[in-house]
């Protein structure tokens, strides 16, 4: 049973019903975070230790944290400590968000949808908060976990790519294991509490974009995607047993044609044959790889100093590409408006699929 009634200290309603924000804007919650380290004994990593999910859980808050400073992500806290040792906190910049850390949350409203994000290979869990924030201010509870072993900081190490089957394998299951682990917690844990279990989503980016459909394939439970440059359908659907047109949930693919990486039109041709009923293909003609990430707001420029390659960076947050103030309120209007309408009940909210006619962002549906 959930409740999408507007409480009396919410400058608007949230989406639901009778509800339907602009959801390229942030919504009526204040934001709160938390960092939590999650570990799964049935499984090991690299290591020899059981896996570990250091994961990002932002959420609506309570109205004490209105107003309040927000948290500040600094790129230099991703690197490894060799690495750190070279810098200061202001050499590389950080990220900076309205979510306050470790704020109350917002009981009365919930519980709420889930999303869980999932970063690319050689990312990090807090590599979009333009999004992740957003879709708790809208009314969600993100979790996103770093994928052990195919980070940022394995990536700045080398480690990142060496056993790209073991992450293939791993990262899906990282996602139904937090879900298990916060649906197991349930009201003994204030922040499982928030959470409504019979509606979940997914979003993730690249790696995590392949991750998260696979997800949906593997998991019954997701009842919404949103994957943004993800590889081809050959790929992502290796193995899964259930055929992706037969999931009957709305799945988004987000992608840009300068991507160097992953070209947009031909992942989308891969897909579009076999995607459910309810599917949209947003495509930006000159965003590259990492266009949809908030990497392309940090300034790296002192990272060759220690020996970072930045060069990837420039498939997506080059002079040529479309700019972060472009793309990432489209990328909001579309994703928390498709999981409004899928998982808050905002039928309204599909009015903000909509695209202008001959500009340089495409919509096939």
């Amino acid at each position: 049973m959930w409740s999408l009634a507007c409480g009396p200290s919410l400058p608007f309603a949230p989406a639901g019903p009778s509800a339907a924000p602009d959801p390229s804007a942030l919504g009526p919650f204040p934001v709160g975070v938390k960092t939590r380290l999650f570990v799964d004994p049935s499984r090991t990593s690299t290591t020899g230790r059981p896996r570990q999910l250091l994961t990002e859980i932002w959420y609506p808050a309570a109205e004490s944290a209105r107003g309040r400073p927000g948290t500040r992500y600094l790129f230099g806290d991703l690197l490894p400590e060799e690495k750190k040792a070279a810098l200061t906190d202001q050499d590389l910049g950080g990220l900076d968000t309205s979510a306050v850390r470790d704020a109350e949350p917002a009981s009365s409203e919930g519980p709420y949808p889930l999303i869980l994000f999932s970063h690319g290979s050689g990312g990090a869990r807090i590599q979009a908060t333009y999004l992740t924030v957003a879709l708790a201010s809208h009314g969600y509870v993100v979790v996103a976990p770093d994928h052990e072993g195919n980070t940022l900081t394995d990536a700045i190490r080398g480690e990142a790519f060496t056993d790209p089957l073991m992450s293939f394998i791993a990262r899906p299951t990282d996602l139904s294991f937090l879900l298990d682990r916060l649906s197991a917690e349930g009201e003994t844990d204030p922040l499982s509490a928030l959470i409504d279990f019979s509606r979940v989503g997914a979003a993730g980016h690249s790696f995590g974009g392949v991750t998260v459909l696979r997800e949906a394939g593997l998991e019954p439970r997701i009842r919404a995607v949103v994957a943004q440059a993800p590889a081809g359908y050959a790929l992502a659907w290796v193995d899964v047993e259930r055929p992706l047109e037969s999931l009957g949930i709305p799945v988004m693919l987000q992608v840009g044609d300068k991507d160097r990486t992953l070209p947009g039109t031909p992942v989308v041709d891969s897909y579009w044959p076999h995607l459910p009923p309810q599917r949209w293909a947003l495509d930006f003609a000159n965003a590259g790889h990492f266009s949809f990430t908030d990497l392309c707001t940090v300034d790296v420029s002192k990272a060759a100093t220690i020996g970072i390659n930045i060069e990837p960076l420039s498939d997506g947050c080059g002079p040529d590409n479309t700019p972060s103030s472009v793309v990432f309120p489209v990328v909001r209007r579309f994703a928390i408006g498709m999981f409004n309408a899928a998982l808050r009940g905002s039928q309204d909210s599909l009015q903000f699929l909509k695209v202008e006619p001959g500009g340089e962002i495409s919509l096939r549906q």
